[in-house]
Order: C-alpha cells, then sequence, then structure tokens
C-alpha cells in the first residue's frame, strides 16, 4: 500500500533526476594554490549519450582503450570550459592530473550512471583579501539539467563562505553560459 501511494511522486524524481548531471565542485584556497576538484555524476539520460560516445566501434560495450580515447578527446575541451575568478581577475587553471571516468561498474552503452573527476590547480593570487569574492564559472554539458553543491575549504590560514546561488542551476544553461559558483574570502593569513 505504501508503495503505490508514494510510487508517483517518487517516479516523478526520479525521472527528473534521469536527465541530470551532477556537479560537485570541491575549492581548496591555501597560500600558494588554489586546488579546484570536480566531479561530474551522469545520470540515465546523460549517461547513455556520452556512453554511446565512447563506444567507437558501435558494439555496445566499453572497453578501456574506447574510454581512454574518450577521455583524451575530451580533456582538451574541458579545460576550456571551467573558469576561475578571483576578486574579478581570472586566475589559469592546470590541469593537476588527467580525467578519471568510472563506469561504475558497467561496461554497457544505454541507461546507467557514470563519473567523470576533474583536477585542476591555479595560483593564489598575491592579492587576494579578506571580502574578495572566489567565482567558478563552469560551462560543462550545458545542454542538462544539473544538481549543483560546493564545497569550500581554506588552508594556511583562510577561510571561505559559500555565497548563496541566485539561480539553483537546475535547469539547461544557453550556449556559452555558465554555472556561477561563488565563495567569499574571509580571512587571509597574517
Amino acid at each position: 500500500m505504501a508503495l503505490i501511494a508514494g510510487g508517483p511522486r517518487d517516479l516523478a524524481a526520479h525521472e527528473s533526476l534521469a536527465a541530470c548531471v551532477q556537479h560537485r565542485i570541491h575549492l581548496t584556497v591555501g597560500q600558494r594554490y588554489i586546488d579546484l576538484t570536480l566531479d561530474l555524476t551522469f545520470f540515465e539520460e546523460w549517461s547513455a549519450r556520452e556512453r554511446r560516445a565512447m563506444d567507437a566501434d558501435g558494439d555496445g560495450r566499453i572497453t578501456r582503450s574506447e574510454s581512454e580515447s574518450y577521455l583524451k578527446r575530451l580533456a582538451p575541451a574541458l579545460a576550456q570550459q571551467l573558469k576561475l575568478r578571483v576578486g574579478g581577475r581570472a586566475v589559469d587553471l592546470v590541469p593537476l592530473y588527467e580525467p578519471e571516468l568510472d563506469l561504475l561498474g558497467s561496461s554497457q552503452t544505454g541507461p546507467a550512471h557514470h563519473r567523470l573527476r576533474l583536477w585542476f590547480f591555479g595560483s593564489t593570487p598575491p592579492a587576494l583579501r579578506a571580502g574578495d569574492e572566489i567565482v567558478v564559472e563552469d560551462c560543462l554539458w550545458p545542454q542538462a539539467k544539473a544538481l549543483r553543491t560546493f564545497q569550500l575549504e581554506g588552508h594556511d590560514g583562510f577561510a571561505l563562505e559559500m555565497i548563496k546561488a541566485r539561480d539553483p542551476g537546475f535547469a539547461p544553461t544557453g550556449p556559452g553560459e555558465a554555472r556561477l559558483f561563488h565563495a567569499r574570502c574571509l580571512k587571509t593569513p597574517l
């Protein structure tokens, strides 16, 4: 009985998540470097699309060499679709590691989930002051609905706070538009 009563609502939530890509950003600010880690989780619809792009020979299975080739093709574009601004000034982001793909146990094409992890770093601007805004501009998979999470970490005497997004980012963005993740520097090292 409970399953029937809760069924349509649960089904609607599941269906809306199927069209999403979760964007989980972890930003760490330290004396010398700013580290940016982005975990993307592709739910059914977007995972199926990306899995088809991975399957170079069209046999319905994704091999290790196909996933490596997919990442190699994708990596340069990914780096161009992320930007970091500190106090209104652009900070160059450099890939820290190669992108990492986790097919979550399924090498089949079709609806599933998978994760893509990206690591970048940039030099902490010496002019970073308390009150400065730190903004991550994310233009990855703009056509997909997005679930956004933002985690901040200050090291070496930095303290940060998240600024609530004006737009929760669930809707797709337009071409060239970014999902914005805002933080503020509360404290810098003495």
